[in-house]
């Protein structure tokens, strides 16, 4: 499955889902340090999923980093929620 980020940036992903209609989770491999991911993260305007079957998922409003951390060595959990509009 592949993620593709509105700065340009994609990553090979095991899965991204919506756990609710405001937080969004992306599970990943990649052994850089936290920081570095947490940056490509940042202020996103929207990010794309497609899956191996031609697929497509857009997630727009997903913009501010929740939290990144190591769920095994080598394999990353992120998740990014909404940002609230006034």
């Amino acid at each position: 499955m592949k993620l593709t980020t509105s700065n340009g940036h994609a990553y090979d992903v095991h899965w991204a889902a919506v756990a609710s209609t405001k937080i969004l989770f992306i599970q990943m491999d990649d052994e850089r340090p936290l920081s570095a991911i947490a940056q490509e993260f940042e202020g996103l305007e929207w990010l794309r999923r497609e899956d191996e079957f031609g697929g497509t998922m857009l997630y727009e409003g997903f913009s501010e980093l929740e939290s990144v951390k190591r769920v095994e060595p080598g394999v990353v959990l992120l998740s990014l929620k909404k940002a609230v509009t006034a």
